[in-house]
C-alpha cells in the first residue's frame, strides 16, 4: 500500500534540496504568539519560518498551533528551542517541527549531539512518540520510516567559541548548516552591533569558508534588505530577512511619522 506523503517531511526535503542547490531561502523569525502570523508570512511567500521559543512568550501549545497554521502554506516552519536540550527538542519534533534551528551551537560535540537528538536509533537518541508529527497514530509508522532522513538540523553561530570551532561544527555528518546570530556574535567579539568591525567581518568569513569546504549551508540573520542582498550575493542561502515584531514596529513608526508630519 502506497501511503500519502507526510507534508511537513516533504517540505523539509524540498527545503534542503533548495538551499543545498545554492538558491536563496528567504526566512522570517516569529516572536508574536499568534498562529495567524505564521499563516500571513507563509501566504506572503517566505520559504521558511522560525518560531522562537528562546526570547519570547511562545509555549508548546502555541508552537503546535503555528505548525498547524503554516501547514496550510508553502512555507516550512522550524522551531527554535530555548537551548540545546534533547528532551525539549524531542517535544518540539513530536509536535511536528521537521527539525530545529538551535541557538548557541559552540562545538563539534554539540553539533553531533543535536543531530543525534533529532534522529531515532540507531542513528540517534530520539525517543519514539510522534503525537502530532505522526498525525496522532494515523501515519506514525510512515513517519518513523522517513523522519531520520528528512529532519533538518541547523545551528546558530553566535559566539567566539563557535568561530574557533567552526570547522569541527560544520563537518558533522547530518548537520545541515548554520545561521549567523549577529547580535550575540558581535557581543561575544566585543563589537556590539559593529557589523563592519574587522573582527566581526573576519568571523563571518571564517564561517562562510568552512561551510563551503564542508558543503554545508550558510545563513545569516539579516539587518536590512540591503544586508540580505549582500549575503545573497556572497552565496549565503539561509537568509532570515525579517520578523513579525520588527516588521510591525517599523510599519507602525512609518505610519505615525507620515500622520504627524
Amino acid at each position: 500500500m502506497n501511503l500519502p506523503m507526510i507534508l511537513e517531511l516533504e517540505k523539509a526535503r524540498r527545503f534542503r534540496s533548495k538551499f543545498h542547490s545554492g538558491k536563496p531561502c528567504w526566512g522570517a523569525q516569529l516572536a508574536l504568539s499568534d498562529p495567524a502570523v505564521a499563516e500571513i508570512f507563509g501566504r506572503a511567500g517566505f520559504d521558511w519560518l522560525v518560531v522562537d521559543t528562546e526570547h519570547t512568550a511562545t509555549n508548546l501549545p502555541t508552537v503546535r498551533a503555528m505548525l498547524q497554521a503554516a501547514a496550510a502554506t508553502q512555507a516550512i516552519l522550524l522551531a527554535r528551542p530555548l537551548r540545546f536540550d534533547a528532551d525539549e527538542i524531542r517535544r518540539l519534533l513530536d509536535l511536528g517541527s521537521p527539525g530545529v534551528l538551535c541557538p548557541f551551537i559552540n562545538t563539534g560535540e554539540e553539533a553531533r549531539r543535536l543531530v543525534e537528538a533529532c534522529r531515532y536509533p540507531p542513528a540517534g537518541t530520539r525517543g519514539f512518540g510522534p503525537r502530532r508529527a505522526g498525525l496522532y497514530g494515523f501515519d506514525s509508522d510512515q513517519y518513523f520510516a522517513e523522519a531520520n532522513a528528512a529532519m533538518l538540523c541547523l545551528g546558530i553561530i553566535e559566539s567566539q567559541q563557535a568561530i574557533e570551532n567552526i570547522d569541527d561544527i560544520v563537518k558533522v555528518a547530518g548537520f545541515d548548516g548554520v545561521v549567523i546570530g549577529p547580535l550575540d556574535l558581535s557581543i561575544s567579539l566585543g563589537c556590539y552591533k559593529q557589523f563592519a568591525h574587522p573582527s566581526y567581518v573576519a568571523a563571518v568569513e571564517a564561517v562562510r569558508q568552512a561551510c563551503r569546504r564542508r558543503g554545508k549551508a550558510m545563513g545569516h540573520g539579516c539587518q536590512s534588505i540591503e544586508h540580505a542582498r549582500e549575503c545573497r550575493a556572497m552565496g549565503d542561502t539561509l537568509l532570515l530577512a525579517g520578523g513579525d515584531d520588527a516588521f510591525l514596529a517599523s510599519e507602525a513608526r512609518r505610519y505615525m511619522t507620515e500622520l504627524t508630519e
